[in-house]
């Protein structure tokens, strides 16, 4: 049962990777395996077989999530936006009441600056996704895009260098709380071209048609060698911030958590909205938080 558990969890933090504005980063934090995982990955090298253990559930369950319910998602969120957004948005609100056990305690009582660096770090980050938007809503108006596909990719001699760096951006994302990586890769021009590819592997797979896969395939190889590497960089990284400052970290996430509703919404318009999708979202939204309650539970 555990086993399974720890594969729902990765297959929930994978599809959270390439849903806009969702971070797979903080659904890990409020499903309580963030941590669990984050020292797996420093330690792989110097305990392989207990950290493999450890990573290889989550690890199948969040490439599942990627490669088989890419498709389903990329339906559901444009098709579905507001019940699919409301149904993660309580996922990461199922999370709450561990991270303010873990933040406002008995021992560090200074509750009023915690309540502060939450506010501060919350309005950083509406105010960096309504620069975000601005950008993206800028270029579509414009009708300016950075990258229109994998055919531009492939076409220069520096793309393999192009999509390292890519991929390291988007470990850096995955590991970072709160930050959508596919928002960022909106902004770059690179998510659309980079899904589009994982779903031509996928369909490619399907029909059996081995000459598309390997294309497809080989175009993506540069981009998870940069994720592979940035993984194991910013995981460090963050495992030094959260062992020597533990609370002040889980009170910034605390912000981020905060912060999610206006980042995961803000594009969406509310004066078409009916009043069966609102109440669906909100069953969605209510159920997740429980879901995650019950995830979390056995982290």
């Amino acid at each position: 049962m555990k086993y399974i558990n720890e594969l729902l969890k990765g297959v929930i933090i994978g599809v959270a990777n390439i849903l806009p504005g969702i971070s797979g980063g903080m659904l890990a934090i409020t499903m309580g395996v963030y941590d669990t995982i984050i020292h797996a990955v420093t330690q792989l090298f110097k305990e392989p077989i207990k950290s493999i253990r450890t990573l290889f559930p989550y690890g199948i369950g969040a490439v599942a999530g990627i490669v088989f319910l890419s498709l389903a998602f990329e339906y559901l969120f444009h098709t579905y936006p507001l019940q699919t957004k409301l149904s993660f948005l309580g996922l990461i609100g199922g999370g709450l009441p561990t991270l303010f056990q873990k933040s406002f305690n008995k021992e560090h009582p200074d509750r009023n600056k915690g309540i502060l660096t939450a506010a501060i770090t919350c309005g950083v980050v509406i105010l960096i996704t309504f620069i975000a938007e601005t950008v993206i809503a800028s270029g579509r108006d414009t009708g300016v895009e950075v990258l229109t596909g994998v055919d531009y990719l492939t076409s220069g001699r520096l793309w393999v260098i192009t999509l390292f760096f890519v991929g390291l951006l988007a470990a850096a994302t995955m590991i970072v709380p709160g930050v959508s990586g596919s928002m960022i890769m909106m902004m770059l021009g690179f998510y659309e071209p980079i899904l589009q590819t994982n779903n031509a592997c996928i369909r490619a797979l399907t029909t059996m048609n081995f000459s598309s896969l390997f294309l497809n395939v080989m175009v993506l190889v540069p981009y998870f060698i940069g994720m592979a590497f940035g993984i194991f960089l910013f995981a460090k990284v963050v495992e030094r911030l959260l062992t020597k400052h533990e609370c002040q970290m889980y009170r910034i996430i605390i912000g981020l958590v905060f912060s999610s509703p206006f980042v995961i919404l803000w594009d969406v318009n509310w004066k078409s909205v009916e009043l069966y999708a609102l109440m669906g979202g909100i069953s969605l939204a209510l159920l997740g938080y429980v879901a995650a309650d019950l995830l979390g539970g056995e982290g």
